[in-house]
């Protein structure tokens, strides 16, 4: 069996809705089910083949090539197998994921894992707004699994999520952890301004001290050594990811906050 390929054969002006196209609904169908499926495109609606070119077989195998930033919703609802994208993507990539894994050498749109419940996303390239966040008018956002992204995140980094790890190789934009109510985010580079706005609980790791500080709303608890650290950095050791290569390490500086809430989140700052 060789990979499921979709090759985008056309100039997309319309945002094409590409949920159809996932192993648990690709899986037994046969070449010319697959071609006929009706994907949403702007409003209305178009063959698969009228937008793709499609080549291969293992429906637990798929790959998008010559990808936009006009194709949303890859990878919607999906609990097992791997999507591989090459070239940008469009909004909401990953919504609702239970597991399996995608990968994307490219740059995403807004909501990349919005309300991601397991499983693995890799981003090569950069991210838009809202990493692991929840739809808009919803207040539940990631609540598991690990999105990886090696170029920089944009504004509202996990906004609302609850559980998981977001591990971010750049920088992330302003409100980062803005509401957030569990869960890990790391970064490596920079941090924008109003980290943890609204912050209930949760953890960020820095590895360095923001260039726009903390904020006034978060209280300095001194330096700590925390025995999980080391043990938290030791599982991303079988990520492919520079995360994987960090120097195991537990004295930091920490910070406790949102005190506009309840205040039990924490900005971790190695020292």
């Amino acid at each position: 069996m060789s990979t499921l390929t979709f090759t985008l054969t056309t100039s997309a002006k319309q945002r094409i809705d590409c949920s159809p196209l996932t192993s648990d609904l690709l899986v037994d169908k046969s070449d010319s089910d697959i071609a006929a499926i009706k994907l949403v495109i702007g409003n209305s609606t178009e063959r698969v083949d009228s937008l793709f070119d499609v080549s291969g077989d293992d429906a637990s195998d798929i790959s998008f090539v010559n990808s936009t930033d006009k194709l949303d919703f890859i990878g919607r609802n999906m609990t097992s197998g791997k999507i591989t994208v090459t070239g940008n993507v469009g909004g909401y990539l990953g919504l609702f994921l239970e597991g399996g894994e995608i990968e994307v050498t490219g740059d995403t749109s807004v909501y990349t894992a919005c309300e991601m419940k397991s499983g693995q996303i890799k981003i090569n390239g950069n991210a838009g707004d809202f990493v692991g966040g929840a739809r808009p008018g919803y207040k539940n956002g990631m609540t598991g699994g690990t999105v990886i992204i090696t170029g920089n995140s944009g504004d509202r980094t996990g906004d609302h999520m609850r559980r998981g790890y977001i591990l971010i190789e750049g920088n992330a934009g302003d409100y980062c952890a803005g509401r957030m109510i569990s869960g890990t985010i790391a970064v490596l580079g920079n941090v924008g301004a109003h980290l943890g706005y609204g912050m209930k609980r949760g953890t960020v790791l820095l590895t360095k001290q923001p260039s726009k500080g903390i904020g006034a709303n978060f209280n300095d608890c001194g330096a700590h050594t925390l025995a999980f650290l080391p043990l938290m950095l030791s599982s991303f050791k079988k990520l492919d990811s520079k995360f994987s290569k960090i120097a195991s390490f537990s004295r930091v500086q920490r910070y406790s906050g949102d005190l506009g809430g309840i205040g039990m989140g924490e900005v971790l700052v190695k020292i």
